[in-house]
């Protein structure tokens, strides 16, 4: 059983992205990508869009504010245990579908995919550098998974890791279905006590 994993991470771009980059640069070749702005090329093309996010090659989470503080990251796999009480969840959503291939998830502001670098992606782990605290990665086990995002906020934020989100992951043998009702952007993932609108 993999254990719960916390990371901090700092936005200097307003949104964040979950993603195994080979899963996500097979894809690219796999449909003949070659923009570097990913954001821009997957909102301009919407069938492409929702493939990216159907077939498990990324989670996107925006708009959120960048702050001058840090968002707590769980990842929370199967049968672990977040801590977080649940009287302090403020959403949490229906599954995403998420495809591990190369054992390595990359957790980064939405800056990963509007200046794609594959090549920075796919070496990350020889050759990040961790004096940019807006990305990071954990490793996980090649499988499907099921992916549910809990935003999360402390009644009484005092310090820099009392908001942020839980990814539960459940390992699936087939991805779930996702549900492309809303768009991503119609989503209220704004956790941070300063900046959350009510509805």
């Amino acid at each position: 059983m993999e254990e719960v994993k916390k990371l901090k991470l700092m936005l200097f771009a307003p949104g964040l992205v979950m993603f195994d980059p080979l899963t996500l640069n097979n894809f690219l070749e796999k449909n003949n990508i070659v923009e570097t702005d990913l954001l821009k090329f997957f909102s301009n093309n919407e069938k492409i869009g929702q493939e990216v996010i159907s077939q498990g090659c990324i989670i996107p989470i925006y708009e959120i504010p960048e702050l001058d503080d840090y968002y707590q990251i769980i990842i929370n796999p199967e049968q672990g245990n977040a801590l977080i009480p649940e009287e302090n969840h403020i959403f949490i959503t229906n599954p995403f579908p998420l495809h591990i291939s190369s054992g390595n998830l990359i957790i980064s502001d939405i800056s990963a995919i509007i200046d794609w670098d594959k090549n920075y992606y796919l070496h990350y782990e020889g050759i990040k550098d961790n004096s940019y605290d807006n990305c990071s990665s954990v490793q996980m086990s090649k499988n499907n998974y099921s992916v549910r995002i809990t935003g999360y906020c402390g009644e009484h934020v005092k310090s820099n890791i009392e908001f942020g989100y839980i990814f539960n992951f459940s390992a699936t043998e087939k991805l779930p279905s996702f549900d492309f009702t809303k768009r991503i952007d119609e989503y209220n993932f704004v956790v941070d006590p300063e900046n959350r609108r009510t509805e």
